[in-house]
């Protein structure tokens, strides 16, 4: 199998590389949040439909800047794909066969799966392979860490009349490595969803090295309103819970939730309003045990031509989220003003 991936690979590398479809986009912001701050970003797609029916196909974006005043010109996310109406191949920053197709009944402490390598560092990366065979979907991937494939990942998903089953397994690292969500243990899961009655569910169980997870995830729509509740088993630590609930209807939308994550009460409310005439209005809170309230305020204007101005406040009291990424919009801490382009 490891043979059969490298190949494949290489044929991505190759196929196809004379009068490919190229598209450019970008994006830049120019801020101010106690100093000055601007980012760009650029992102290159390639794509060639092949004679045999194949389509190769390559992406990447550089971070021209990234929060600072300088220039550095990073390399952000690759993929490289190889791909078909029932198959396709893919390396670099893309998902590993567990992640793709693994369907959680809520916060289960156990199903961890390595998911993709979010700006993945060098030599390290997922090469995964996709095909479709009727009403069933499967996976196979390796992790590639220090020029070498590591972490075997397989996943089936399939429709069974009204229930769909997903089994995932993945085996534990050689290599321990620092990129995206990584996770070096052993994990398999199984979970079946099907929709009675109006409301969908979400049944699963899953085990690491260390526990096991069984959940039961319940989402169910009353109008304007969805209305989602999990409960999950834990055979080590508390058991987890949660209830949300998201309203929209017309300008307004409002999401409040709540959960238990081990023995830790979070509450979140994040809402929105269209005022029209290209306005939007956020505001929320973010509250957990032990410590301070987090809340934002913020507005965003539509300049037209892909253009915004977005004028915000952000307080993260003695949280320590340094990251200034309060909300669902991760805003910055403080005061911000900021304009923002996309082309």
């Amino acid at each position: 199998m490891k043979k059969i991936l490298l190949a494949s690979a290489s044929i991505v590398a190759f196929a196809g590389v004379a009068a490919a479809e190229v598209n450019y986009t970008g994006s830049a912001t120019l801020g101010y949040n106690d100093g000055f701050y601007w980012d760009a970003n650029v992102a290159v797609t390639l794509s060639q439909e092949l004679d045999n029916g194949l389509t190769a196909a390559a992406s990447f974006d550089y971070d021209v800047a990234d929060n600072n005043t300088g220039q550095d010109l990073v390399s952000g996310g690759y993929v490289l794909s190889l791909t078909s109406d029932m198959a396709g191949l893919y390396y670099g920053d893309t998902g590993t066969a567990a992640d793709s197709l693994w369907v959680s009944a809520g916060d289960m402490e156990s199903d961890g799966f390595t998911s993709a390598w979010d700006d993945a560092a060098d030599n390290q990366a997922v090469l995964r392979g996709d095909m479709t065979f009727g009403d069933v979907d499967v996976s196979v991937s390796y992790t590639i860490a220090d020029n070498d494939l590591d972490q075997l990942s397989v996943a089936a998903k399939a429709a069974l009349g009204q229930f769909t089953v997903v089994a995932a397994y993945e085996e534990a690292a050689d290599v321990a490595v620092e990129a995206g969500d990584f996770n070096d243990d052993e994990i398999m899961g199984l979970s079946v969803s099907t929709s009675m009655a109006g409301a969908d569910f979400v049944l699963a169980y899953a085990e690491d090295e260390n526990s096991d997870s069984t959940g039961l995830k319940v989402t169910y729509p009353v109008g304007p309103v969805k209305l989602t509740a999990y409960y999950v088993s834990e055979s080590v630590g508390d058991d987890n819970y949660g209830v949300a609930a998201a309203y929209s209807n017309g300008p307004l939308s409002l999401t409040v939730d709540y959960q238990d994550d081990q023995g830790v009460a979070k509450t979140s409310i994040d809402g929105s309003y269209d005022l029209a005439n290209g306005l939007m209005v956020y505001a929320g809170a973010y509250m957990e045990d032990n410590q301070d309230d987090e809340y934002y305020v913020a507005g965003q204007y539509d300049l037209g031509g892909d253009a915004t101005l977005l004028v915000s406040y952000a307080d993260a009291g003695d949280t320590g989220n340094a990251d200034d990424e309060v909300g669902a919009g991760d805003y910055q801490v403080g005061t911000t003003v900021e304009v923002s382009f996309s082309f």
